[in-house]
C-alpha cells in the first residue's frame, strides 16, 4: 500500500529518486517545492510505498501523474489517487504502461500517447558544434515571439490542438521560464532561429525540453549547436550531467550529434480532457 509523504520523508525520498535519476527528474525538480501540495504551480502531492522508501507516486498542481515504482513497487495507486483528476502521466515508459491499468486510464482519448527514446549524456563527453550563431538568455522583449515558437512546438511535439488555449498556454510557459531563467535563444546575424530550455535542473543534472528550430530555419544545425552552448554553460556552473527525450528521428540525430546515448524509453500521456479516477 501506499502512503502519504510527509516532510520529514523527504531524505529518504531524494535519496529514493537519485538512485533512479533519469527518469525521476520532474519528481525530484517538484520536491524542492514541498511533498504535500499547495498554491506554487509546482507543488505536488507524493505517495510513498515501502520503508525504506520502495516506490513513489505524486500528482501535480496540474494534474499530471509522476511515476517511480521500479517493479510496481507497492500497489496502492488506485487507492490514493481515487477522486482526482488526471490530466496526463509521465515517467519510464513500462511503469507508466502499468500505472495507466492500474488506474484505469487506458483508452481514454489522449492527444497524445507514446514512448520517446530517453537519452543521457554526461557533459565532460559533451560535442559543441562549431558556428558563428551565438546563444543568450531569452528576456521579457522576446515574449511575443518564443509564444508563438512555443505554441507552435506544442502543436507539433505535443499534439496540442492550435487556437486561443494553445497560445495562452504558450505564453504562461514562455514568461514562467524566462522568469527562471532557463530559456536560451539562438541568434543569427543578430536573428533569432531556435530556442531551448531546461525544464528541470537539479545542482548535478538538467533535463532538456522545449528544443524549437522553426520551419523557416531547419536543416543548419540550429537546435544541436543551441542545446550545446546551453550544456556548456551549465558544465561551467557545476552540472555534470543531462538528458532527455526525443521527439523522433530529426531529433534524435541532433542529440546524438553532440554527444547523447540512448538509454531506454520515457512516456508521456496527455488526455484530451482531465479524467477522474474511480475507486476501486
Amino acid at each position: 500500500m501506499m502512503r502519504p509523504a510527509t516532510p520529514a520523508d523527504i531524505p529518504a525520498l531524494e535519496a529514493f529518486l537519485a538512485r533512479h535519476a533519469e527518469t525521476s527528474m520532474f519528481l525530484r525538480a517538484n520536491l524542492a517545492h514541498g511533498v504535500t501540495g499547495g498554491a506554487d504551480p509546482y507543488a505536488t502531492r507524493y505517495w510513498l510505498a515501502g520503508d525504506p522508501v520502495g516506490g513513489v507516486v505524486a500528482l501535480t498542481t496540474q494534474g499530471m501523474v509522476l511515476v517511480q515504482r521500479p517493479g510496481g513497487a507497492g500497489g496502492g495507486a488506485r487507492a490514493v489517487l481515487a477522486g482526482q483528476a488526471v490530466t496526463g502521466l509521465n515517467g519510464a515508459a513500462d511503469q507508466v504502461q502499468a500505472l495507466s491499468a492500474e488506474l484505469g486510464l487506458d483508452g481514454a482519448p489522449a492527444a497524445l500517447a507514446r514512448d520517446e527514446p530517453l537519452y543521457r549524456l554526461a557533459l565532460a563527453e559533451l560535442t559543441v558544434p562549431p558556428g558563428t550563431s551565438r546563444m543568450r538568455p531569452a528576456g521579457p522583449e522576446d515574449a511575443p515571439l518564443l509564444s508563438r515558437w512555443r505554441a507552435g512546438y506544442m502543436a507539433e511535439a505535443l499534439n496540442a490542438a492550435p487556437g486561443p488555449a494553445n497560445e495562452a498556454t504558450a505564453a504562461r510557459q514562455i514568461a514562467a521560464q524566462t522568469a527562471l531563467g532557463t530559456l536560451r535563444v539562438l541568434e543569427e546575424a543578430g536573428a533569432p532561429v531556435a530556442m531551448t530550455a531546461f525544464n528541470a535542473v537539479l545542482p548535478d543534472m538538467v533535463q532538456v525540453g522545449g528544443v524549437w528550430t522553426p520551419p523557416a530555419h531547419r536543416g543548419r544545425g540550429h537546435a544541436r549547436r543551441l542545446v550545446a552552448l546551453h550544456l556548456a554553460e551549465a558544465a561551467a556552473q557545476g552540472v555534470s550531467r543531462a538528458i532527455l527525450f526525443a521527439s523522433g528521428p530529426p531529433a534524435m540525430r541532433a542529440y546524438e550529434a553532440v554527444g547523447f546515448r540512448r538509454i531506454g524509453a520515457y512516456r508521456l500521456v496527455l488526455f484530451d480532457a482531465p479524467n477522474t479516477v474511480a475507486a476501486s
